[in-house]
């Protein structure tokens, strides 16, 4: 074995790939039986004394062999499962459940900060695999804290000669209230490889990315919101970026599994169903806005017709039932409707089965399917024998009936067999399957295209779908230029550098490009834009510059790596008076750490809208700009807490020197937060009415947040 592992390595190097060959292949059998596993795991872990039940297995692959251990209580409160290397003896994975961490009550603050967590980690790191401490670097989180504060969680990613190899890694998370290690999981192959030098500079593979790959020329719809369709807009996009994975020793194109973070979004919804009124209509007037939809629907096809249409188009046999319709709205486009119907046929040896789709406002088919199932279908002669026939059916099908997209269509490369069934040789396939993309002005348009499935045995289209939107294009004039775009694109993100593997599981040092929000680009103005159209905005954090020093410079970094403060050009202004609209976007995003500042209008807008809605602000009381007092600060957190109806009664007593100066309304605020020691005043004094400072008012939010709800 040693002997053939030497070979495979030589011809690695002379090839610029490495073979993974695997150490447990190597090793044979298992060094550590299961007795020792035990001992192993239960010297670096406590079990805990309820956990009467134990169990456990082997699982073997070409790169591990693992002990699986696992205990738990007989109660189903809580378990523990221990992964064990039967070859090395190093633990493989690690997980912990127990019902008093479900139970628990925290504050949105951990009491353990992710720096003293990452310490926990790594110590938990060298003990449980010390051979891969000096072979991982932490990676940087996107965010410090975020709404599930029980926990954090550190990713480890491998590196080969201070080399990325993102396919082993491990990830570790630890409790934040308790700093237990709750999970360990490990991606590793037992492989022992030399690191592969690269024979490309960076220039090269950017070189070879503007030859093979590069942006494309594209118009895009953006995702509507529900109310009205967007337009058009000219982009230059890269569809499918993680297949850019040029070996860094000979240039060639490596597929490999690394898929794309990026994916558009486009979907139907709204469906609206026919029902009969199940009560008297009597003198139930319409709103305005519901008569337009009523007033729409009335010159719609109806129902029969678009059955009657939908029948012929898929060539439904009599014999089929109709088991659904309905009528569907399009989501980006609220003002489209589609008839949709589905049939089915079930029979002794025998299983048929269809669907099509018509256009509600000008009966035009938009896809059909059709499958059916016959105890011959093995022994039936095929009519297709080539995919050139097939196609050429297609087409034909296509010129009979949409004569309009045939000649602005582009067939996509890789997307032309589709399904299992047609794997294998490229003829004598029970069907073929094909997806054209439009072209507008010899500009693709990849959001309109056309599929078609071509049955072997009939000779005809099967399955069919076109999605073409009679949409204003506009003229592509004022672009930026493609070449220079690219060149500053490239110079903006340049590419990485880093270990990948082929589908035959080789190793390869490859550049790949940075990996980012989107691969969508404003063809006009060069902005990153996202599925909605709207500019990507850059998920790094601005460091506040003006805090070193004063005394709140913990809490308001804390808040700040938690996303709540407001601050432009890293100027924070710690001794400023904070603003109603700082506060609020401070509460709600505490809780909601999806929302962001909102894209148009009043940046705290977003915020504004979830706080009316959730009771944390009346309409009344809105006033973005305008100073916050404390006994206001009091109010809105008590809200938050969900104690406005307890502050509402009328049994507080303000043990404040200067309770009399206490608003009217506000004693059960005020009473409630300083009973929880959220706000404690100077210890005689409220100061209820007191502007608050940026600095102050993050000490007390930070005492908001650690308090248990």
């Amino acid at each position: 074995m040693k002997k053939t592992l030497g070979i495979l390595l030589l011809v690695g190097l002379i090839l610029g790939i490495m073979p993974l060959v695997s150490l447990a292949q190597e090793q044979g059998s298992q060094k550590i039986q299961l007795e020792k596993a035990i001992e192993i795991a239960k010297s670096i872990f406590s079990i805990p004394q309820g956990y009467d039940q134990f169990d456990s297995s082997y699982d073997q692959d070409e790169f591990i062999n693992i002990w699986v251990l696992r205990w738990s209580d007989s109660k189903g409160d809580g378990r523990v499962t221990v992964r064990v290397d039967a070859g090395s003896g190093e633990i493989a994975g690690y997980s912990a459940y127990s019902l008093a961490d479900d139970e628990a009550k925290y504050g949105s603050i951990p009491k353990i900060s992710r720096t003293e967590g990452e310490k926990i980690a790594l110590d938990f790191l060298k003990k449980a695999a010390p051979s891969k401490v000096n072979q991982v670097t932490l990676e940087p989180a996107d965010s410090l804290y975020n709404n599930a504060s029980a926990y954090h969680e550190y990713n480890f990613t491998r590196t080969i000669n201070g080399i990325e190899y993102p396919a082993n890694n491990i990830s570790v998370q630890v409790n934040g209230q308790t700093g237990q290690v709750r999970r360990f999981d490990v991606e590793w192959e037992n492989t022992n490889v030399a690191p592969i030098v690269p024979k490309l500079t960076r220039e090269d593979g950017e070189k070879i990315f503007r030859e093979k790959f590069g942006f494309e020329l594209q118009y895009f719809l953006p995702a509507s919101d529900g109310k009205t369709a967007k337009p058009i807009m000219l982009v230059y996009a890269l569809d499918n970026p993680f297949e850019v994975t040029i070996d860094a020793t000979n240039g060639a194109v490596v597929e490999d599994d690394d898929y794309g973070l990026y994916d558009e979004k486009n979907g139907m919804g709204g469906m609206i169903e026919e029902e009969e009124p199940a009560y008297s209509t009597e003198n139930k007037a319409l709103e305005p806005f519901e008569q337009k939809i009523a007033d729409e629907l009335k010159e719609l096809i109806p129902r029969e017709q678009a059955l009657e249409i939908a029948q012929k188009a898929a060539n439904i046999p009599a014999n089929y039932p109709l088991l659904s319709s309905s009528l569907n709205g399009n989501g980006d486009f609220p003002e489209s409707r589609v008839w949709s119907f589905d049939w089915e046929l079930l029979g002794k040896n025998y299983y048929g089965w269809a669907s099509a789709e018509v256009d509600a406002k000008t009966g035009k088919v938009l896809a059909f399917s059709q499958k059916e199932k016959l105890p011959e279908e093995e022994t039936r002669p095929l009519k297709i024998k080539t995919k050139a026939e097939a196609e050429k059916a297609a087409l034909d099908f296509l010129q009979a009936g949409y004569p309009e997209a045939v000649g602005n269509l582009r067939l996509q490369i890789g997307n032309d067999e589709l399904g299992p069934e047609e794997a294998g040789d490229k003829n004598n396939k029970p069907s073929y399957s094909f997806r054209y993309e439009r072209l507008v002005n010899n500009i693709p348009f990849r959001q309109d295209y056309v599929s078609a499935t071509v049955d072997s045995y009939t000779g005809k289209v099967s399955r069919f779908r076109i999605h073409f939107l009679d949409l204003d294009f506009p003229e592509a004039k004022d672009l930026i230029d493609k070449d220079q775009f690219t060149a500053d694109f490239l110079a903006q993100n340049q590419m990485i550098l880093l270990y990948t593997k082929d589908q035959q599981k080789n190793l390869h040092l490859v550049y790949k490009l940075a990996p980012l929000e989107s691969y969508h680009f404003h063809a006009q103005n060069g902005q990153m834009i996202g599925y909605d159209g709207e500019p990507v905005k850059e998920r790094q954090r601005t460091e506040i510059t003006d805090i070193k020093g004063h005394w709140a410079e913990q809490d308001i970094n804390t808040l700040d790596q938690m996303g709540l403060l407001h601050y432009e050009n890293g100027l924070f202004h710690p001794d400023g008076e904070i603003s109603q609209a700082e506060v609020i976007k401070a509460l709600v995003k505490s809780t909601n750490s999806y929302y962001g500042d909102a894209a148009e209008g009043n940046w705290y807008d977003t915020y504004y809208r979830e706080a009316k809605q959730s009771g944390l602000i009346t309409e009344k009381e809105i006033n973005p700009q305008a100073p916050v007092t404390r006994e206001e600060l009091a109010k809105f957190m008590t809200r938050a807490m969900g104690g406005e109806k307890f502050a509402a009664l009328n049994i507080y007593k303000i043990d404040f020197k200067d309770g009399t100066k206490v608003s009217p309304g506000y004693a059960g605020y005020v009473a409630i937060v300083h009973g929880l020691g959220i706000m404690t005043g100077d210890g005689s004094s409220f100061n209820p009415r007191a502007k608050l400072l940026k600095g102050e008012a993050c000490a007390v939010l930070i005492r908001y947040l650690k308090t248990e709800k």
